[in-house]
């Protein structure tokens, strides 16, 4: 049984020590920030150069659901989930193209958290109390989702129980996490980044030496004739269903928390040109491989009852129990990589833009010591939710996105590209978006083929409008000379 965890541990134990020691090494070179403990912890400074910064948006942004839930989706209803996940590819020039510019400008404050510059920009105490609870909610779905697909791949290829399989992987993202701050996250990212990649080429290339691709695909389309579609299964992804994704995986992801704050350590603009190159190359792969790999295992493993086995099931089958725990490195690296991030993340905003404005005495020895308390207490959290695990993982985290979008994705663009939009605005925004999100979600999800996020977005960004036209309307009035 052990034989196939010992290589994926020996890992996960070096990666921990180099990214680590490369971590340490950035801090002590540089000055910035490094005089301040909290800081230095929770964000590190402007640092991230083109390739590492690609690295950490990319790697941060695939999870759990891209490769477990994805392929298992995937294998469900064929190509055209694949067509569908490729929607995501333009996800680093959005972010770092539209907003990446603009943040860079309004960086004057070194903002240490997304919602810190939230305050600075809008200046509104209950827009920051909703943005801290729908952050720390949404993360803790998500990191759960990280932990459901981390213990199957454990449980998968090396036979242990789930539950062992959970507490093991639980265990690993603890010693990350709470061993460093925010640079070790981004060298953690960048390593695993580049283990997804080389694992996942190794990975499809075993998988087409089991048969020619045409025979691979004949093997499929017996399966369902639709499973080559690019609509899938009875049609379930429709045009409308594609749009609204483009929204969900695509252009909302400008308003997601957890890459959005990479922008506050961006090292110089053209290290942002240079991500948008890299991360765009890093993302095609990363969201083509897994998902192809995810239809190719229909061939190969047709009666799969949890779609999410696929990945785990692939590289068990295929390979040698040792390098099988080799290649285990890769889906793991992946789930890693934003496990960290959201954790880190959720923890700190509870502290930073939490308990400090409680508390302003608060130290920041104190502050780095509350954030790991509340790092192990999240942990417990999203580990009791992964103790019941659902068939697929993919929905679960698609839901957080959408209701972390729904948040943030209009104050964040109006805070960039609107001065005059006020906290008002941009609170009712919040709250309008949230609140229609969440009721479509609850009682009508994918009414009429089309995902929640859009009529959500659209509610959103009325309200803003509304309250913000409203609220222009009796000064342009009393400018009225008589």
């Amino acid at each position: 049984m052990m034989i196939n965890l010992l290589p994926v541990l020996g890992y996960l134990l070096l990666s921990l020590v180099i990214t680590r020691w490369w971590s340490n090494r950035q801090n002590q070179s540089s000055g910035e920030l490094y005089s301040d403990k909290a800081k230095r912890f929770f964000i590190g400074g402007a640092f991230l150069n083109g390739p590492l910064l690609a690295l950490t948006l990319v790697a941060t942004y695939t999870s759990a659901s891209s490769f477990i839930g994805g392929p298992g989706a995937a294998y469900k209803m064929g190509l055209g989930w694949v067509w569908l996940a490729l929607i995501q590819v333009p996800v680093a020039i959005l972010t770092l193209g539209v907003l990446g510019p603009k943040f860079m400008r309004q960086r004057a404050a070194q903002h240490a958290t997304l919602i810190e510059w939230l305050d600075s920009r809008y200046h509104s105490p209950w827009l920051s109390r909703i943005a801290v609870l729908s952050l720390v909610t949404g993360f803790i779905a998500m990191i759960a989702v990280q932990f459901i697909g981390g213990a199957r791949l454990f449980a998968g290829v090396s036979g242990i129980s789930y539950e062992l399989g959970l507490g093991l992987f639980v265990a690993t993202v603890l010693a990350y996490t709470l061993t460093g701050g925010f640079r070790a996250v981004v060298m953690t990212d960048a390593l695993q980044g580049m283990v997804m990649l080389a694992g996942l080429l190794l990975l499809l290339v075993v998988i087409l030496l089991q048969a020619p691709l045409p025979e691979l695909m004949q093997r499929v389309s017996e399966h369902s004739p639709a499973m080559l579609s690019p609509h899938g299964l009875n049609d379930a992804l429709g045009w409308p269903m594609m749009l609204s994704f483009w929204v969900l995986i695509c252009f909302g992801t400008m308003g997601l928390p957890h890459t959005l704050v990479r922008l506050l350590a961006v090292k110089d603009r053209p290290s942002l040109r240079r991500g948008m190159v890299w991360g765009t190359v890093i993302c095609f792969l990363m969201t083509l491989l897994p998902h192809l790999c995810g239809v190719l295992g229909r061939a190969l493993y047709p009666e799969l009852s949890v779609p999410d086995d696929i990945m785990p099931t692939l590289i068990a089958g295929l390979f040698h129990p040792f390098w099988a725990g080799v290649l285990l490195a890769a889906p793991i690296a992946a789930v890693m990589s934003s496990v960290d991030s959201m954790l880190l993340q959720s923890a700190v905003s509870l502290i930073r833009d939490g308990a400090l404005k409680r508390y302003p005495s608060l130290s920041s020895t104190v502050q780095v010591r509350l954030t790991r308390i509340a790092i192990a207490l999240i942990t417990l959290v999203a580990t009791y939710w992964a103790l019941s695990p659902p068939k697929m993982i993919v929905w679960i985290n698609l839901a957080a996105f959408g209701a972390l979008q729904a948040v943030f994705l209009w104050p964040i663009i109006a805070g960039v590209f609107w001065p005059s939009i006020n906290g008002t605005s941009a609170l009712l925004a919040m709250i309008s978006g949230l609140g229609c999100y969440l009721l479509l979600q609850w009682s009508a999800p994918f009414m009429w083929h089309i995902h929640p996020i859009v009529p959500a977005l659209a509610v959103s960004l009325v309200a803003m409008l509304l309250t913000h036209m409203i609220q222009r309307r009796p000064s342009q009035q009393a400018d009225v000379p008589l």
